[in-house]
Order: structure tokens, then sequence, then C-alpha cells
């Protein structure tokens, strides 16, 4: 897929599902209005301000990573044509869920409404049946020792930067 094509998808997926997941859902429950904070802390707002300002960077540079490197999108109709292993992907196998999660709790503690919690708890189950599927369609799209090794551990691949292989090293077997 052109780079171009990848990223004009990528925007519009982010436009559609994060976008409505993470800001149209979280709003329509709680119309973005205060409700008492969490075990009547203040200080469960600030927690709230920093999950958001923490998940949306990782978001962002997710989707981005998506387009750039990998020449495809999230979306499963128009998958990567590269394995992207860089940025928070070297640390976690879904950092797009992960920081969904974030904002989503984040807005959760900053307008106290457990309501939004309970679609965090429904979205991990969606979450986990995803994970299920992307590992799958990652060993039959990348078929690699490397990547089999990464999805069955969930281990980081070491070895990733911009002069290295994404794939780990293999190392001599002493016996």
């Amino acid at each position: 897929m052109p780079k171009t094509i990848a990223v004009l998808g990528s925007a519009l997926f982010f436009a559609v599902a994060p976008s409505s997941v993470a800001g149209l859902v979280p709003w329509w429950i709680t119309r973005w209005e205060f409700r008492p904070p969490f075990f009547d802390l203040d200080a469960t707002r600030a927690v709230g301000i920093l999950l958001i300002v923490a998940g949306l960077p990782g978001l962002v540079d997710s989707f981005a990573r998506f387009a750039l490197q990998g020449l495809g999108t999230p979306a499963p109709i128009a998958p990567t044509q590269n394995l992207v292993v860089t940025g928070l992907y070297r640390y976690v196998r879904n950092p797009i869920y992960v920081a969904l999660v974030a904002v989503i709790l984040g807005q959760a503690a900053l307008f106290g409404d457990r309501v939004v919690i309970m679609l965090v708890g429904s979205g991990m189950v969606f979450a986990v049946d995803r994970c299920e599927r992307s590992s799958n369609n990652l060993q039959r799209n990348f078929n690699n020792i490397g990547v089999r090794s990464f999805i069955l551990t969930g281990a980081p691949l070491h070895g990733t930067g911009p002069a290295t292989t994404p794939f780990p090293r293999q190392r001599p077997r002493h016996e």
C-alpha cells in the first residue's frame, strides 16, 4: 500500500474507531460533567488527567507507526505490509489498546463516573478477543521465528532499531 493511502486510511480509522470508543462513548455516558471524585479525593482527578495525557500521545504514535513504518492501517481490512516493532510496539504487544484504556480510565477518574469504568471492563473482553485474532494474523502474515517467539511469549523484540534487524538474534546453544 502506498504511504499516502496508508496515512489517509489510518487517519480515517482513527477518526472512526478510537475517537468513538475513547471520546464519543465516554462523552455520551458522562456528558463530561463532573461528579464527586472517587473516594472523595480530588487527587483522583489529577490521576485522570495524567492517564489521558499519557494515553493520547501513545495512541497517535501507534497509528502513525502503522501508516509510516507498516505501510498499512490498524484496521483489519487494510493490514500492514511490514511488521511494526518500534516505539511502544517494542515494549507492549498492543499499545493502541493500552492507550485507549488509559484515556478511558482517565476520563472515568477525571469525571468521577463509575459507568465509564464498566465501559473499560467490557472493552477488555473485546480487546482480549481481538489480541488473539491479531496474534493469529501476525503469525500467518509474518511467518518468522522471531515473530512466533514474540507472539507466544509477549516478550519485546530485542535488537530492534534503525540499524538492526527487527527480529531477535539467534544465540548459539551450549549443551
